[in-house]
């Protein structure tokens, strides 16, 4: 228990309130106020363990006086003293947080054993709330070096996630900054479609890593200029799920992993790897399929030359429905982003 406690009496009766301190003056630092106004002066320049307040006085009412006080110092006991009590008034007094009761006349042992209780129930708040204020201080301490040990595991695999797209590009010229181009077609189109900002950052962030799986796909077949054969097509079909398999145990990325697993699905079910139809396609996945299919089509590869602009629009509108969800062909097309994806490309 604190040294010293500080106790308040407030009573306009002389007698009652000098025999209180009498009762109280050995053991603790006791003040004495005669009305309800000079308790508040009182307590507006000091704080008080303990207050033992007089319900009725002239000028205040002390269940009134009572709630002032606890709405000021919640956590300071207070002791209502009365010479009468009924059912309402205590169940006021209480509901506001009245400790106890005194009755005058009063006898010294239940003023003695009231106080002790009101200052060890005041003793044993403020323990708890210390010790809770400890346990939030070390527990946002523990979320500081969680968060700094997540962001330096994030960082690590972000530059290992980086370094294999870089093995990619190496393996195959082709994708050489393709990644990064489909990544701002997706992200046009996200938007135009009404994705959220956290769902636009992460198509971003899966149009970037789509062609991860192509680590795992010989560079022969990779950068093979004529048709592939079957057994050639099967295998580059295989680089989503190499994809999904590498992302799948980073946790931060978790959202990731079907987008890069799903991006060549078709809209009439006659993609790879699951052959999803539809809405069973993720959104998002249907955004990088659209994007990816779009820069392909711009750009020289081994076994075509890139198209016009106005090529990959008649493309387009040539397989809605068939290799792309028709409501995205009709945000490309209505929003010129063929043009605008063009003209990204040529000032990057």
């Amino acid at each position: 228990m604190t040294n010293n406690p500080q106790i308040l009496i407030v009573d306009d009766e002389l007698g009652p309130r000098e025999a209180l301190r009498m009762i109280l003056r050995d053991n603790y630092q006791v003040a004495v106020a005669a009305s309800g106004k000079e308790a508040l002066d009182c307590f507006e320049k000091k704080e008080y363990d303990l207050i033992i307040l007089d319900i009725r006085m002239p000028d205040f009412n002390g269940v009134d006086l009572l709630a002032k006080m606890k709405q000021k110092a919640p956590d300071t006991e207070v002791v209502m003293i009365t010479a009468y009590a009924s059912v309402e008034t205590a169940t006021k007094a209480l509901r506001y947080g009245a400790l106890d009761y005194l009755i005058k006349p009063f006898d010294r042992a239940a003023v003695q054993d009231v106080v002790e209780k009101g200052l060890m129930r005041r003793h044993n708040n403020r323990d708890i709330k210390s010790k809770l204020k400890e346990l939030q201080l070390a527990n946002k301490t523990l979320e500081e070096e969680v968060e700094f040990a997540y962001k330096n595991i994030q960082n690590h695999y972000s530059e290992t996630v980086s370094s294999l797209v870089a093995a990619v590009d190496a393996k195959d010229a082709y994708t050489k900054g393709h990644q990064e181009r489909i990544a701002k077609l997706a992200q046009l189109i996200g938007q135009k479609v009404g994705c959220s900002a956290e769902e636009v950052e992460l198509i971003k962030q899966a149009a970037i890593l789509h062609d991860l799986g192509k680590i795992g796909v010989p560079e022969a077949i990779l950068m093979k200029r004529d048709k592939l054969s079957e057994a050639e097509f099967k295998i580059i079909k295989k680089h989503p799920v190499i994809g999904a398999e590498i992302l799948s145990p980073v946790k931060f990325l978790k959202e990731v992993v079907p987008l890069v697993l799903y991006h060549h699905e078709r809209f009439d079910g006659t993609g790879y790897p699951e052959g999803l139809k539809g809405l069973q396609i993720p959104l998002s996945a249907r955004v990088i399929c659209i994007a990816d299919a779009v820069d392909a089509m711009l750009s020289n590869r081994p076994y075509s030359q890139a198209k016009t602009a106005d090529e990959v629009k008649k493309e387009l509108r040539k397989c809605s429905e068939s290799h792309f969800d028709p409501r995205l062909v009709d945000a490309i097309l209505k929003n010129n982003l063929i043009d605008i994806y063009v003209l990204l490309v040529k000032d990057s």
